[in-house]
């Protein structure tokens, strides 16, 4: 008996990509009459907010504030430049995962020279950008303040600080622990995600909109920030490269490492990821056949009506809810540290998650220090088990997609894999968190994303030369993506430099 011959479209390397006749509509994808304001808010819109819900506790909350606490607001012309930059890498890749339904972590396996360099490649650097626990232990020492009624280790004597980094660090392992407990339930964990970043980021930016900025900010604060947008090139004299490399990193998500997020894209089922499947949850979830290989769909005037809608929705994720929510969570946290801090202030290493709290207590009462100290808890916590996902989801993809005897050794529950990566990442961090002070941590994470885009800019532009005429984007958009690659190319260059040689190029 002969087979009915499946369409197939050549993309890379690998094996094609199965053809398919139609395009899943968002309707379809979605089970919805027609779309909404409020349908296309609360189901269809999200995983955006999962990226920005895990930057505001790193860039945002922490390194940007450490940076307009130590030289002002006079270099926040590159949050301009790196949310833009940023926005549209983030729409590139998300493109060729629409179309292929492959996250990025596997379509770039189809390259030069192949999966066996960018099999392996790929994975090791989202371990290296993603594995350090700082945000736990950072999100305990807010917890801990609390507990303390006071910043954990500052005016106190050496003994008690001691006692204090105990103190934090057995609280990061709690909550570093509590990260699994959560991804544990849901239909999708992709779902669990993205209720729970809905959640904190509505809650951070109305306190910061309606709460925090009104009793803090300061004309003089604003006025200088409004210097610093157009102050494009400045760079203070003996800034510390390490915390700027890593605020650069850190401005909107991860830099280089933005495309670690387009399994999201996939799972919740955008475009082409709603053929492909999705990583469940353990409880709540059911076994779901996930395919090795991505899938498109044959190019004609329905589909490319639809491929348009899928893209439009693309762009309202990205531009409405990273872009605009990245403006705002990077500048709002900075302005109220630079009014509530001089200038040349250095926040305490074992205080990030409370590093304002004291002084606004001194403004508006006691209840601000508390509550300052639920904000950083909050958002750091939140932004640690999402990054423990991305980690153990990529490293899960990637192990899925390219190996017959993974899929094998699973049974066809991608589930088994997934959550045994998390495990082992959960005992590494753990160890991690009596190395060395969490700023270090994050520091060294942020960093490793400026040289993870070294390789994923110019791999993300050979996706989309990939795509057929009539999805692939406008020249421009090429143009943005290498002055993007220049930047983390740039600031990857000075950071080695100075660190390994103590060669100064800023």
């Amino acid at each position: 008996m002969s087979r009915e011959k499946t369409e197939a479209t050549r993309f890379g390397v690998r094996p094609p990509l199965e053809t398919v006749d139609k395009l899943p509509t968002p309707e379809e994808v979605f089970n919805i009459p027609h779309i909404t304001t409020g349908k296309m808010i609360f189901k269809i819109l999200g995983p955006a907010m999962i990226a920005l819900g895990m930057s505001i506790g790193s860039g945002e909350w922490l390194m940007g504030p450490s940076l307009a606490a130590l030289y002002g607001m006079g270099l926040f012309w590159l949050v301009l430049i790196g949310g833009f930059t940023q926005t549209i890498f983030n729409t590139a890749w998300g493109r060729v995962t629409l179309w292929s339904g492959e996250p990025p972590s596997i379509w770039f396996s189809r390259a030069p020279p192949g999966p066996k360099f960018w099999g392996w490649f790929v994975p090791l650097w989202v371990v290296i950008a993603k594995m350090w626990p700082g945000w736990a232990v950072a999100a305990a020492t807010g917890l801990g303040a609390i507990m303390l009624g006071r910043v954990p280790g500052v005016g106190v004597t050496p003994a008690v600080a001691a006692a204090d980094t105990s103190f934090v660090r057995m609280l990061g392992i709690v909550l570093f622990l509590a990260c699994f407990a959560i991804v544990m339930f849901g239909y999708k964990i992709e779902r669990t995600l993205e209720i729970a970043n809905w959640v904190q980021v509505i809650f951070i930016l109305a306190a910061l909109i309606f709460f925090v900025a009104p009793l803090t900010i300061t004309g003089e604060a604003l006025s200088e920030t409004a210097r610093g947008i157009v102050s494009f090139g400045y760079i203070p004299k003996g800034v510390d490269i390490f915390l700027l490399a890593g605020w650069w990193a850190y401005i909107g998500y991860a830099s280089g490492s933005n495309f670690d997020m387009g399994n999201f894209y996939r799972d919740k089922g955008y475009a082409m990821g709603q053929t492909v499947g999705y990583i469940p949850a353990m409880v709540g979830g059911k076994k779901v056949p996930v395919s090795p290989l991505g899938k498109t769909f044959k190019l004609t005037s329905e589909n490319l009506t639809t491929w348009r809608r899928w893209y439009k929705i693309l762009l309202y994720d990205q531009w409405f809810i990273f872009f605009v929510g990245a403006m705002l969570g990077m500048f709002l946290p900075s302005l109220i540290v630079r009014s509530l801090l001089p200038v040349g202030t250095s926040l305490p290493a074992w205080g990030i998650a409370a590093h304002v709290s004291t002084a606004f207590a001194a403004k508006v009462g006691a209840w601000g220090f508390g509550f300052i100290c639920l904000i950083g808890f909050l958002i750091l916590f939140t932004t640690q088990f999402g990054v423990v996902d991305v980690l153990a989801r990529n490293v899960t993809d990637c192990s899925w997609s390219l190996s017959d005897k993974v899929r094998s050794w699973t049974k066809g529950d991608i589930r088994k894999l997934y959550y045994l990566i998390f495990i082992l990442y959960m005992l590494f961090g753990i160890w991690a968190i009596y190395q060395t002070q969490p700023l270090v941590l994050l520091l060294l994470g942020a960093n490793a994303s400026n040289l993870v885009g070294i390789f994923s800019v110019p791999l993300v532009i050979w996706g989309n030369r990939q795509l057929p005429k009539e999805i692939a984007p406008p020249a421009w958009e090429y143009v943005i993506l290498v002055i993007f690659w220049l930047l983390c190319v740039f600031f990857s260059i000075a950071l080695l430099l100075a660190q390994l040689f103590g060669i100064k190029i800023i």
